[in-house]
């Protein structure tokens, strides 16, 4: 009794001993299996990707292919050589897929063959195994191809494989789990992502240079272009607004840098060159201040005495008010009211050294007619102002009523009587819309204080009123002739330029008092900047671009600017002469 259970003792042993073998290797596969989980977790959170969950009946394995290859489609996406790569091995693999399958094919039969020949003759079991056996092989071959196709498949076209047949998860399984798989796809890839980072900071210093380069050579050109007397162009454009947001209106133009604007138009993209390009985030502040070199030079030049226009021009509603003159309650003011400050504050450092003289006349043309924003009422009615050039090409407005300002708050007072009479409507298309092209013409006269020497410079600053469509303004009964008017002296406007630009030997001033009035700023003796305003949205596109052309044509004009001065003699030859006209009695020592 004892003898057999020794025996059936040692028999469980024996039969324990492949079990024991068995649980130790299993043991080692979890560690294996723990560890690269740890590593491709690591990975993951490296890239600050979240690590999905998995689902319950789902194999590991499903979840780990599918992030290795939506993490080596991306690559791919961004990396040409790692796509060439995929695709090389996409190829290789659909030739060797393809031969697997023929020889599987053709094995298949000779095995079935051999088979059928073998057990009539009685031939040995072992043979008839090899046949079998070398067909698994072919077998387990083909089956790796398909699953290795379909993985290439998945990140070339960046699907999610799909592993719900059962059968497909384990040899998934079983191909992850081989040697270090796993841990040399995590090190490929974040091979590929470093080279990816290297790729992109390539890229950006490349166009951080390219962007220099443009921006520089713009700069020199535009200098090159001021000395020739071409008028500077800068274009600004506005925000959407919430009318525009509303309708559901898309953003048609854009800056591409500092000198560039681009639209969107149906035939595709057009590009603009400017002097100076402002997006919809540019503020008041940021306008003056990045102009502030030119603008300061401008407003010099009218001191020293030089003729000199800033002007403003868009379609209606595109921000040309705002940008002249400011908001209602001056929190951001425009360019008019800064020009009077800048003009004393220039006036002030040079106090010593000259003795200096400003004055000021504010006109508005409405229905084509010369109005002084000094008057109001019936006088302005009655008072006829007329446009008048002298013998230097200097353009003035005879009868209008000028004033002198002894302060930049003085100007600045004259400039809001002015605006409270000057003409303006509700519109669909702007709350304050502008029924008049304003006009303000401020004079500076300098007495050099060393040599008696006499300048006479004009700051032009105009702020015209905008093109408009009855449709899209909802003009009627006078709002729609002040809009025909507009139209007609804009389009008038537009012929002056179009002939400039195309060096015509006829130039059509004469067709619209509004190109009399600006027939010294364009294609005459003025430095002139304008100002182009446009809307991004795309349900303003025409204009727009309309817009845009006329800018860039004026671009094209060049102006010879020249400085009005007058020695001492002439100076005191002519306050003679103005003394004897008016009467008053004249020195011996003045003639």
């Amino acid at each position: 009794m004892t003898t057999v259970l020794v025996k059936q003792t040692e028999g469980c042993s024996d039969t324990e001993l492949p079990l024991e073998g068995a649980q130790a290797c299993l043991e080692e596969l979890k560690e294996s299996l723990y560890k690269k989980e740890r590593e491709i977790t690591e990975l993951l959170e490296s890239e600050q990707t979240p690590i999905p969950p998995i689902p319950v009946a789902q194999p590991p394995c499903a979840v780990l292919l599918r992030v290795v290859v939506e993490k080596a489609h991306d690559i791919c996406s961004e990396v040409s050589e790692a796509r060439l790569l995929v695709d090389h091995m996409f190829e290789e693999n659909r030739v060797a897929l393809a031969q697997a399958r023929e020889k599987l094919d053709h094995m298949s039969q000779m095995t079935a063959d051999d088979n059928n020949r073998k057990e009539e003759d009685n031939s040995d079991p072992e043979w008839l195994d090899c046949g079998t056996e070398h067909v698994l092989l072919l077998q387990e071959t083909l089956r790796e191809c398909e699953i290795t196709q379909m993985a290439l498949d998945c990140i070339r076209v960046g699907d999610s494989p799909s592993l719900s047949d059962c059968d497909t998860a384990p040899e998934l399984d079983e191909m992850l789990g081989k040697g270090e798989g796993v841990k040399s796809v995590g090190q490929q890839l974040l091979l590929l992502q470093d080279q990816l980072k290297q790729v992109r900071e390539e890229n950006r210093k490349v166009v951080e240079n390219y962007t220099s380069e443009r921006t520089m050579r713009k700069k020199y050109y535009n200098m090159v272009e001021d000395m020739k007397g071409k008028i500077r162009v800068f274009c600004r454009i506005r925000p959407m607004s919430r009318a525009e947001a509303a309708q559901g209106g898309a953003i048609a133009v854009g800056c591409l840098d500092d000198y560039s604007v681009t639209v969107e138009t149906p035939r595709g993209p057009r590009e603009f060159q400017f002097d100076r390009v402002f997006s919809g985030k540019s503020s008041q502040e940021d306008v003056f201040q990045d102009t502030n070199s030119l603008f300061s030079r401008l407003i010099q030049s009218a001191i020293d005495g030089f003729n000199v226009c800033i002007f403003a021009y868009g379609q209606t509603g595109s921000g040309k008010t705002f940008t002249m003159v400011g908001d209602r309650d001056q929190k951001s003011p425009g360019i008019m009211p800064r020009a009077f400050n800048a003009i004393f504050d220039i006036l002030q450092e040079n106090a010593t050294k000259f003795d200096f003289k400003v004055s000021v006349n504010m006109l508005e043309l409405y229905n084509d007619r010369l109005q002084d924003l000094f008057l109001s009422g019936a006088e302005a009615q009655s008072r006829r102002v007329e446009i008048k050039r002298n013998r230097k090409g200097l353009v003035f407005a005879q009868g209008a009523e000028t004033k002198e300002a002894s302060s930049a708050g003085e100007l600045f007072a004259m400039f809001q009587q002015a605006c409270a009479n000057r003409h303006i409507a509700a519109t669909k298309m702007n709350v304050e819309s502008s029924r008049s092209h304003l006009i303000i013409g401020i004079m500076v006269e300098s007495r050099n204080l060393t040599n008696g020497s006499v300048s006479f410079g004009k700051l032009s600053l105009v702020d015209l009123a905008g093109s408009e469509r009855a449709a899209k303004t909802g003009a009627k009964d006078d709002q729609l002739k002040e809009a025909n008017s507009i139209n007609k002296s804009l389009s008038a406007l537009g012929d002056v330029i179009s002939a400039l630009s195309s060096e015509l030997p006829h130039i059509p001033y004469r067709n619209s008092k509004l190109t009399q009035i600006m027939q010294d700023s364009l294609g005459g003796n003025a430095k002139t900047l304008m100002v182009v305003n446009v809307s991004p949205s795309d349900c303003n596109l025409d204009e727009t671009l309309t817009s845009l052309i006329y800018a860039t044509r004026v671009k094209t004009i060049t102006n010879i600017a020249q400085r009005n001065l007058e020695s001492k003699e002439i100076a005191q030859l002519k306050e003679v002469i103005m003394k004897l006209r008016s009467g008053q009695p004249v020195e011996d020592e003045e003639v």
